[in-house]
């Protein structure tokens, strides 16, 4: 191979003849693929775009006898320290199985890890309903020390299920209940349209009745005597007169006095003219959005225990495939974690759904 005697740029190992190594297509620097993998990308990324490119070492350069000593490739069974929590790691391990933060092949740093104290409280071999904790971390990575805590008990609460359901599951990959919620929301909201384009209607078709005018009418004739500039009771007849007229009226103490007992008397008439015809269509308004709080209520209540599922499944699938640590932990890394731009980007495409939805039934 062309690179044995080189370095590698991450971990500074040699390469060997049987190393799998990945060159930077942009300046052509050589990676152990673990390496590479682990970073996701070239270790010379900042140079990239000027003059740079990777040229081999004119000359080998001689091992020290301390240096062949310390050599990580003759400690290749050595566990890796994780620079972020602290946990022991079976060397080769692309992530943490704790915090799913990046290893370095053969690094072992020295001292208290900087992020260890806020990875406490779990250890990666503990048995938490079936599944190591460890596996939990690297499925879930994103707040992943939380699930494993949700994860111990058989019911949880979810917040974020409950303030983004159902755009939540999309996000946590789990599609097929995302799906199920998804119809079940969007259903809910072409509901409340028509609705409250009937609820609007008969509002409007109950205020220009007959009966309602001539009220109207009326009390316009009622309350003349009584108008006056500067006035105000700065209360609901101020109100009602504003959304009466509407503009502001203010009225003197008899005349306020004059339009309550109107009200009083034909409180009936009113009743039966305009309250009642919107009573069913206002129920059926607050039915639909009880419906709803009701959805993200069962999503939040539901919504851990789905996950604790599919992490089952994923983490024993990926198991039962191999009994390649590393890539066990590769396949958990893929298939775990989050989606963020599914989610994010279903929230803003139903969104424009409705929108457009209410456009079209309010011409």
């Amino acid at each position: 191979m062309r690179y044995i005697g080189e370095n590698c740029p991450y971990c500074g190992v040699e390469f060997a003849e049987q190393d799998d190594v990945v060159v930077c297509p942009e300046c052509a620097t050589p990676h152990h693929r673990v390496c590479w993998l682990a970073h996701g990308e070239c270790a010379n990324t900042e140079k990239h775009g000027t003059d740079f490119v990777w040229k081999k070492s004119s000359a080998p350069k001689p091992e020290t006898e301390t240096q062949q000593q310390d050599n990580p490739r003759d400690n290749a069974n050595l566990d890796i320290i994780c620079p972020d929590c602290g946990a022991t790691c079976a060397n080769g391990t692309l992530r943490c199985p704790d915090c799913g933060a990046v290893l370095i092949p053969f690094a072992n740093p020295m001292g208290e890890p900087p992020l260890a104290q806020f990875r406490q409280g779990f250890n990666s071999n503990e048995n938490i309903r079936g599944l190591k904790s460890g596996d939990i971390a690297l499925f879930c990575r994103t707040a992943g020390a939380s699930y494993i805590k949700k994860f111990r008990k058989k019911f949880s609460w979810n917040w974020a299920a409950l303030l983004f359901a159902p755009f939540w599951f999309f996000y946590r990959k789990m599609y097929e209940a995302g799906a199920i919620f998804l119809a079940v929301y969007l259903a809910l909201n072409l509901l409340l349209i028509p609705a409250e384009l009937h609820f609007n209607k008969v509002f409007y078709e109950s205020s220009a009745s007959v009966t309602v005018n001539g009220m109207m009418a009326e009390i316009d004739e009622l309350i003349q005597p009584y108008i006056e500039e500067n006035g105000s009771s700065g209360g609901f007849m101020d109100s009602f007169m504003e959304g009466l007229y509407g503009k502001s009226i203010s009225l003197t103490e008899e005349g306020y006095a004059a339009v309550s007992e109107y009200l009083a008397n034909n409180e009936q008439l009113i009743a039966d003219q305009v309250i009642k015809p919107m009573t069913q269509p206002a129920l059926i308004i607050y039915g639909i959005h009880l419906l709803t709080i009701l959805l993200r209520v069962v999503a939040a209540l539901i919504a851990d225990r789905l996950y604790y599922k599919k992490a089952c499944v994923e983490i024993r699938r990926a198991r039962g495939a191999t009994s390649d640590e590393r890539m066990v932990q590769l396949e958990l890394f893929r298939k775990g974690g989050t989606n963020i731009l599914l989610g994010w980007g279903l929230y803003f495409v139903c969104s424009m759904l409705i929108n457009a939805a209410i456009t079209l039934a309010t011409r």
